[in-house]
């Protein structure tokens, strides 16, 4: 009877070179996978934590012109109930419309802290405006100046100062009484004279970055889809009983 050889127990079989770059081709991929959902999620945490510092940052800009355009007032020479015909000084609210960069004069009234260090005063007279920076090329600041109203000369701005940097665009739209308009304000002339608008949209937009990104960065993440817009609706205490400028509807379209 033939006899059939026996392995030897020592000896084990080994993986083929083949199977051992498929094994390392898949641990790659799995390595690779991971490392690119891992840095997806630090991406994403990073870019959450971006954007929630500059909407804080815009929240507290938005929220100063929503109060100041809520202390607004104009009082006309021919409103003797409000003191019209004893004023001493001129009151305005002005819009000047431009494409993306609108100017805001008004005097306001209540607690009015005016410049650094300057007491705390009844009445004011306030102007934002967006402005080229003077520091960065081609990036907008907007700009905040205060005095206090007791001039009957409004037609100088007062001492302009850096408000909030990196703004896109600054939009105010007045409430006509049947929409948002789209044209100037003034209250010192034609239809608008001595009146208010019962309601001001604010609308502020900024780049979705931090200031202190380096400027490549900047370069980069500039675009007009990588931007943050808050926007909110003031209604103006001194317009109440004022006469619209066209008849209201029973339905306000807020946007």
């Amino acid at each position: 009877m033939e006899r059939i050889p026996q392995k030897n127990s020592d000896q084990t079989d080994g993986f083929s070179l083949l199977e051992v770059m498929i094994t390392i081709s898949i641990l790659l991929g799995l390595i690779i996978t991971i490392t690119t959902m891992l840095r997806s999620s630090v991406d994403l945490k990073v870019s959450l934590a971006r954007e929630g510092r500059i909407t804080h940052r815009l929240g507290g800009v938005i929220s100063k012109v929503a109060w100041d355009v809520e202390h607004a007032f104009v009082v006309g020479l021919n409103d003797t109930p409000r003191g019209g015909s004893e004023r001493k000084f001129k009151t305005i609210f002005r819009i000047d419309r431009s494409s993306d960069r609108d100017k805001l004069a008004m005097t306001i009234t209540g607690n009015v802290q005016g410049e650094p260090g300057a007491p705390v005063g009844d009445t004011a007279y306030v102007v934002y405006e967006i402005r080229d920076s003077k520091n960065t090329p081609g990036r907008r600041d907007l700009y905040r100046g205060v005095m206090p109203a007791n001039r009957d000369d409004l037609k100088e701005d007062p001492p302009m100062r850096v408000f909030a940097k990196n703004i896109k665009t600054f939009r105010i739209s007045p409430w006509r009484g049947d929409d948002w308009s789209t044209d100037r304000w003034d209250s010192s002339r034609g239809e608008w004279r001595d009146k208010l608008p019962a309601m001001v949209k604010i609308e502020i937009e900024t780049w979705n970055e931090d200031e202190d990104l380096p400027e490549e960065k900047k370069d980069e993440m500039t675009s007009d889809n990588n931007v943050v817009l808050l926007q909110t609706i003031v209604s103006i205490q001194q317009a109440r009983g004022m006469k619209e400028l066209k008849q209201g509807s029973n339905t306000v379209r807020w946007f």
